[in-house]
């Protein structure tokens, strides 16, 4: 275990899946790494989402990929090895598999951005195929009729968020990461160079190299060190169902929308994209409008009870991106947020990413794009 002291080679702000993924990666290189949280780890948008994992590009087509899509397709990969890797080491399973991904549209609209979607998947090397009707009954027989189109990837798999987590703050622990939650930052000591030390309530926490990796908190981080980063909540509200195994195999999603199935029959229904502020809450109106979304495409579920509803923020940005990369006139300190609803999805690319940066190593993939300068 770490031993409790007060200088680090990197402090990581911020204990949600995008901060511990960094965390493992940086120990497994031999940083002495400390990462603190204002609240428990994990417990805020990292716990919340349903785990979905969209496949990224191949690697005969990453080069023709934008930066996000490479993310993705590392992350793809990561997943992979990172789950076989955590239960080696921890003896815990973060319920990864890969489930596949069925795609509908409800109407012409949607038909037309289910299009594009398959044309972009093609582009990059991703298998993705249409089918008609019949074979959405075939495929998924607890289906209401009627979509308007629909295709299937393969690719797809989930991941249980609470298990991953679990996962990794046990891989955190043996590795020796510092890990203190319920401690809050309240201010930076600064030089012209960069950052000193972080005054924190747990005391004084001294470090080579900062990360901010706060969520949707970043910004309140990041504008006491003179920098305005343009991170806001958005709030998205999930349903859990005692369904029963088996009654769908595969993610299901309709635009924003979807069902996420796990092996022991719960079903997630989610989510919302509400633009609240700080609120996190559920409200009536949205779980019975998730429930409704819920019936319409499996009548069956109007039979499951509800078993629980939760809400998470999301830390989302001006143009869809997030930041990864130097906070320009500190030389030690990083950002590593804003990633929307692809934080879990997106975590050990990122991870990957940020340690060759603090690192000085050259990173597996052009991030200035994602730069906090664009």
């Amino acid at each position: 275990m770490a031993s409790r002291v007060n200088h680090h080679d990197v402090l990581v702000i911020g204990g949600g899946v995008i901060g511990l993924s960094l965390a493992w990666e940086l120990s497994l290189h031999n940083v002495k790494v400390c990462v603190v949280d204002r609240s428990q780890f994990g417990q805020e948008a990292s716990w919340a989402g349903a785990g979905m994992i969209p496949p990224g590009p191949q690697p005969a087509f990453r080069m023709s990929a934008n930066t996000v899509e490479q993310l993705e397709g590392l992350s793809q990969l990561l997943h992979q090895a990172w789950h076989q890797q955590l239960r080696e080491l921890t003896g815990i399973d973060n319920g990864y598999r890969q489930c596949g991904g069925l795609y509908l549209a409800t109407n012409d609209i949607e038909a037309n951005t289910l299009h594009e979607g398959m044309r972009r998947w093609k582009n990059l090397g991703v298998e993705a195929y249409t089918i008609d009707a019949t074979e959405v009954s075939d495929l998924e027989p607890a289906l209401a009729d009627g979509p308007v189109a629909a295709c299937v990837v393969p690719d797809e798999a989930q991941i249980r968020n609470p298990w991953h987590l679990k996962a990794l703050l046990a891989a955190c622990r043996l590795s020796g990461v510092d890990l203190r939650p319920d401690v809050e930052v309240c201010r930076f000591q600064t030089t012209t160079a960069g950052i000193t030390a972080v005054e924190t309530s747990g005391g004084l926490i001294h470090a080579e190299q900062f990360c901010l990796s706060a969520g949707c908190w970043t910004g309140k981080l990041a504008a006491s060190i003179g920098l305005e980063l343009p991170v806001r909540p958005i709030r998205g509200q999930i349903v859990l169902v005692a369904g029963a195994p088996g009654l769908l195999r595969r993610n299901v999603c309709v635009g924003q929308r979807y069902l996420v199935s796990r092996s022991d029959g719960l079903i997630l229904i989610g989510s919302t994209e509400e633009s609240v502020g700080f609120e996190n809450r559920n409200t009536e109106e949205a779980v019975a409008e998730l429930t409704a979304f819920a019936t319409s495409l499996v009548p069956e579920l109007g039979k499951f009870s509800i078993e629980k509803c939760w809400s998470g923020l999301r830390p989302a940005t001006s143009d869809g991106l997030p930041y990864l990369g130097r906070v320009p006139h500190l030389s030690n300190a990083w950002l590593s947020t804003g990633h929307f609803r692809a934080g879990l999805q997106l975590s050990p690319a990122t991870a990957v990413v940020m340690r060759s940066l603090l690192l000085g190593e050259v990173p597996p993939l052009d991030v200035k794009p994602l730069g906090i300068e664009r």
